[in-house]
């Protein structure tokens, strides 16, 4: 894209030719001796002017001094035939350097040159002063041009009464205004910016007072902070304009019908300015238009095609908004196109076949769409292009050898597309001018004669995925220019040869091939070098002195070895990864004067001792990997310094001791992880209170005790707590229910992670930190389903709540349920009592709960039939009772393990079918009521024996109780007789 750069100063990028001829036109004027001599007044005015100029490094003014004619001085030019001071012309000589510039007061003897038609200070450093309101009074001004020379404030409403003025350039960074209803009285105006100034308290009627100006031709108003664009307007009274520049505004609107009324628009650029909505047709109507700049909007639909009717378009950027569907057959028709940047839309279709009459185009930018299909032959034809770049599409099939043809192709991407087959010495055969080529991440092979050497000198070359290997390409040898070499995973299985060394490179990359040998000594020799990346490959040995300007070491996944203390590490860098290597000894203290360092990983070597103690202010660091070691010791004190740590792993040593207070200092924590370790004491509170941006804690497979913070329940970014294997006690904390990055999915910017693998987790993570360009990977090591997996490029969405392997109680709270972007819940093998809540059916992203080995009891919720992702479930060992829920997901997970050691669970996918049981307890009952029964009449007999035999015993030794009753016996056997004889004689009578 064709967007302006800022450096010491910035120049926006309509800083034209026009421009650039009118200032050597002033030069040249203010050079060009008078027939008569200035004006003694004036004279003395200027020198006076001079006295305020306290900054003056080029000697701009040292031709001002003396009795010596005025209209012969430096930047002054006179009328030839008045003598008078027309125009004073005092812009940098260098705008691009402040240190030429000068500076100082405006004083206002200027108003002495009461002729003074043109004044131009522009690119000069007046130290933030206002712009002086005597200004306004030099009313024959008809050109002022201040920009980028350091004034600051107001705008000065005065300048109004410049009613000449016809070019007025306020360009500059510092000015403000809250109207601009002083604009109306510069009738004569023609071109006007005020590129940079803060417009927002103007925007509610900018274009009020713009519309104003009928004779205006040129208007920039680039980064006003303008956030009104009226849809309509009554009377378009700009029908002069022809450049209308709003670049960098804050609209956040669709674009207005009006502009289509601007006819003799040749210049319109609305990029950045967030437009929305689609492109209107009625931009059909700018038919003299020339360069068309929409890019980086929110505009969406089809690229209208109407856009074709532009025969005169030289340039068309479309980039970077949602625009959609094929490129318009109309866009054929535009044979003078030169430049076309349609990059980062979601557009589909082929590229044009008819690209090839397009015979005037020199840049064709067409990336990070979804174009489909083979790259036209006819591309070929195009013998006046440039630059092209195709990548980040869908395109695919071989490269025409016709790209060969391209004879002033200076830049040609490729890349991040299913492109096939074989790129020959054909495909380069006349690309002598080739600077850049990039044909990464396509399926291509590389075959090139063994003594090729390209017509070419390139500065950068990207190869990443392309087919280069076995052997080392001899081909590079004869490239003297590269500052940027990128080959990684290019099936190179070679060492490295001595000539390699010497490119004079600024970025190599070479890594994720089966390189082999040892590194070179004289490697320190390569003094451009500032990023080495030749990780996972077979290189060993001992790391040699390494450059002294490198600033980024990617070494990760060799067999270096050695100790760490031997390598000598340059003091400039800012990334360090020597990772899953074979390093021994401990870390030595010199890791602490490197200022610079942002990123350290050290981890999954053979590194011992303890960690360093000598950290300070002046570091930092961001990024702390020392897991898979054999650190011992506790944590430093030290490390209270490191104040920007943002990632800190230090997992799998032999770390010991309680957390101290002195890590509350590194509050900007993101990721923690000291899992694997002997800490010990309580998990102290302070972490919730100090790192409110905690993403991750593990802290499992320690020995922690006391209860779980219920604090923690505060850290609203929180999405991973591993605290398994530790010796927790208490309940399960009910504030466990308010973390928020487990109820919604986060948006968070990461870069590329790890790859996909099974269970047990190693987590690859490649996260860009804040405030670091490069990108890092960022790891941990989490216990799911019991097995190993490893997340790829999501780690910021998974969810994970471990407290597995303690000895928690109490219930499992209900606020739980609320969880509802939660993917694993583990809290087996605690003590945990109580029934399953009825809210875990809430938790729609479960995949994986694990509640085995508890107390847990009641019957399963039907509720969890409605986790529809749920894959893994372990409910074994409880005191489960009932029928267990069927439907929906749970149809899936028909491995009866899941439910063992529950008595008296029933149904599928356990062979106990639910009526046996009742049968069972019946049967069981009714063993119990016989046996009551038994146990009934038993008593009764065992009671009427014991009560006879003690009154046979007492009448054996108490005489008149025998006598007593044995009278009592004869008189009821008399009345009982005497009653059956009379009742037998009566019955023999009847």
């Amino acid at each position: 894209m064709d967007y302006c750069t800022s450096s010491t100063h910035p120049v926006p990028r309509h800083y034209s030719f026009g421009r650039w001829l009118t200032s050597i036109l002033l030069f040249t004027a203010a050079t060009t001796p008078t027939t008569k001599g200035c004006v003694e007044g004036e004279r003395d005015a200027l020198l006076d002017f001079k006295t305020g100029i306290v900054k003056d490094p080029s000697s701009s003014l040292s031709s001002w001094r003396g009795r010596v004619d005025c209209c012969r001085w430096s930047g002054v030019v006179c009328d030839n035939r008045t003598g008078h001071v027309v125009e004073l012309n005092l812009q940098n000589s260098d705008p691009y350097n402040y240190e030429t510039s000068i500076g100082g007061e405006i004083r206002p003897s200027l108003l002495l040159l009461t002729h003074l038609e043109r004044l131009n200070l522009s690119y000069n450093d007046f130290g933030g002063i206002q712009i002086p309101k005597f200004l306004g009074s030099l009313t024959k001004l008809t050109y002022l041009d201040l920009s980028w020379s350091n004034f600051s404030g107001a705008i000065p409403p005065q300048l109004g009464n410049l009613s000449s003025l016809r070019y007025l350039d306020l360009n500059s960074g510092g000015l403000s205004t809250d109207g601009l209803h002083w604009l109306s009285r510069l009738t004569s105006l023609r071109y006007l910016d005020m590129s940079f100034g803060n417009l927002s308290m103007a925007s509610h009627n900018w274009l009020q007072a713009v519309n104003m100006l009928s004779s205006l031709e040129e208007l920039h108003l680039q980064y006003c902070g303008l956030t009104d664009l009226p849809s309509s307007l009554s009377h378009v009274n700009l029908t002069t304009l022809t450049t209308l520049d709003l670049f960098g505004n804050l609209f956040n609107s669709t674009i207005p019908n009006w502009l289509w009324k601007l006819h003799r628009l040749s210049y319109l650029d609305l990029s950045f300015s967030m437009f929305h909505g689609a492109i209107p047709a009625g931009i059909g109507n700018l038919t003299g238009l020339r360069e068309l700049y929409l890019g980086v909007n929110s505009l969406s639909g089809p690229i209208p095609t109407e856009i074709g009717i532009w025969n005169s378009l030289k340039l068309i950027d479309l980039s970077g908004n949602s625009l959609f569907g094929p490129i318009p057959d109309g866009i054929k028709n535009l044979t003078r196109l030169r430049k076309l940047f349609l990059s980062y839309n979601s557009l589909s279709g082929p590229v044009p076949t008819e690209i090839g009459i397009w015979n005037s185009l020199k840049y064709i930018d067409l990336s990070n769409n979804s174009l489909f299909g083979p790259i036209p032959a006819g591309i070929g034809n195009l013998t006046g292009l440039e630059y092209i770049d195709l990548s980040g599409n869908l395109l695919f099939g071989t490269i025409p050898t016709e790209i060969g043809k391209l004879s002033n192709l200076i830049f040609l991407s490729l890349s991040s597309n299913s492109l096939e087959g074989t790129m020959s010495e054909l495909h380069f055969a006349n690309l002598t001018k080739l600077s850049e080529l990039d044909v990464s991440e396509n399926s291509l092979v590389i075959s090139v004669g063994y003594d090729w050497i390209p017509p070419f000198q390139l500065r950068s070359i990207q190869l990443k995925s392309c087919k280069l290997g076995p052997a080392f390409p001899r081909w590079l040898r004869s490239q003297n220019s590269i500052n940027d070499l990128g080959m990684s995973n290019t099936s190179i299985e070679d060492v490295l040869p001595d000539w390699f060394w010497n490119i004079p490179a600024f970025s190599i990359n070479l890594s994720q091939n089966q390189i082999n040998g040892t590194l070179p000594t004289f490697l320190e020799h390569m003094t451009n070098l500032s990023t080495l990346k030749l990780s996972m490959n077979l290189l060993e040995g001992p790391i040699p002195r390494l450059p002294p300007n490198l600033s980024y070491l990617y070494l990760y996944n060799n067999s270096f070895s050695g100790s760490l203390s031997s390598i000598s590490l340059p003091l400039e860098l800012e990334l360090l990864d020597l990772s899953h290597n074979h390093i021994s000894g401990s870390i030595p203290s010199f890791v602490c004067n490197l200022t610079q360092l942002r990123i350290l990983d050290l981890s999954s070597n053979q590194i011992s001792s303890e960690i360093p103690w000598c950290w300070q202010e002046t570091n930092f660091i961001i990024y702390i990997n020392l897991a898979d070691n054999k650190l011992s010791g506790e944590i430093p004190s030290s490390i209270e310094k490191l104040t920007q740590l943002r990632s800190l792993h230090l997992n799998n040593n032999s770390l010991h001791g309680h957390l101290p207070s002195s890590l509350k200092n590194c509050s900007g924590l993101v990721f923690l992880d000291l899992g694997d370790n002997k800490f010990s004491g309580s998990i102290p509170t302070w972490i919730a209170q100090n790192f409110q941006n905690l993403e991750v804690l593990r802290l499992c497979s320690n020995m922690f005790s006391g209860n779980i913070p219920s604090e923690l329940g505060q850290l609203h970014h929180l999405h991973i707590i591993d605290l398994a294997n530790n010796n927790l006690s208490g309940p399960i904390p009910r504030s466990f229910g308010n973390l928020n990055a487990t109820k919604t999915y986060r948006q968070r910017k990461l870069t590329s992670l790890g790859q996909h693998i099974t269970y047990d987790a190693l987590v690859k993570t490649r996260s860009a930190l804040s405030n670091f360009d490069g990108t890092y990977d960022d790891s941990i090591t989490l216990t799911i389903k019991g097995n190993s997996l490893i997340f790829s490029i999501i780690v910021y969405l998974v969810n994970i709540i471990d407290v597995s392997n303690n000895n928690l109680t109490g219930e499992i709270p209900v606020e739980i349920g609320s969880l509802s972007t939660l993917q694993t819940l583990n809290l087996s093998r605690n003590n945990l009592v109580g029934q399953i809540p009825a809210t875990i059916g809430a938790m729609k992203s479960l995949e994986t709960l694990d509640l085995s080995f508890n107390k847990l009891s009641g019957g399963i919720p039907q509720s969890l039939s409605d986790l529809y992702s749920l894959n893994h479930l372990n409910l074994s060992y409880n005191n489960l009772s009932g029928v267990i829920p069927s439907g929906n997901q749970l149809q899936t997970l028909n491995d009866a393990s899941i439910y063992i050691g529950n008595a008296y669970l029933c149904g599928a996918p356990l062979t106990e079918s639910c009526y046996s049981i009742k049968s069972n307890n019946v049967t069981k009952e009714n063993n119990k009521d016989g046996s009551f029964m038994s146990s009934y009449y038993l008593s009764i007999i065992l009671g009427y024996l014991v009560g006879l035999w003690s009154m046979f015993i007492l009448m054996l030794f108490k005489k008149n109780w025998r006598v007593f009753y044995f009278q009592m016996v004869d008189k009821i056997y008399d009345k009982a007789y005497v009653a059956i004889k009379i009742r037998i004689a009566s019955s023999t009578t009847d």
